[in-house]
């Protein structure tokens, strides 16, 4: 006895195009997922803060750590956030940032290393300083991006 499916004849003539729709579907759901992961990736680093501009860095840290401050308030707070951290006599010496005329900046300064990351074409390494004043009062903070060229 022959037994014939009347939906299995009905349908396979649009299994082909069904087969290449669904293989369509599927490649633009990857798409819209690889997009969302690339834009995700895109916007952390952009937010993170050794990428940001040397005034945004300046403007957040002040912020947080405002002029007036302590040493040991900003010290603290560097160590908090996880950057290693230089204690420094002498003052800041404004030529390691190239701001002429050079002058020195307070009587001792904390450094922090912020952070780099892959500039183009080279790396840059962020490094954030505050001077103080001989009462260990924050007087001014400089950032100094560094890129690690030939």
């Amino acid at each position: 006895m022959n037994e014939h499916n009347y939906a299995q004849t009905w349908f396979d003539p649009f299994t082909p195009l069904l087969r290449v729709l669904m293989e369509a579907r599927m490649k633009l759901c990857v798409l819209f997922i690889l997009v969302l992961v690339i834009g995700a990736a895109l916007m952390s680093c952009s937010s993170s803060l050794p990428r940001q501009s040397e005034q945004s860095i300046r403007q957040r840290i002040l912020r947080d750590i405002p002029l007036g401050s302590t040493y040991t308030v900003v010290l603290d707070y560097a160590k908090k956030k996880g950057w290693p951290v230089t204690e420094e006599s002498g003052g800041f010496e404004t030529k390691r940032i190239a701001q002429f005329p050079a002058r020195v900046v307070g009587k001792r300064v904390i450094k922090a290393y912020l952070g780099g990351y892959q500039g183009v074409p080279w790396r840059k390494d962020v490094n954030f300083y505050w001077a103080f004043d001989e009462h260990d009062k924050l007087i001014e903070v400089f950032v100094e991006k560094q890129a690690d060229a030939p």
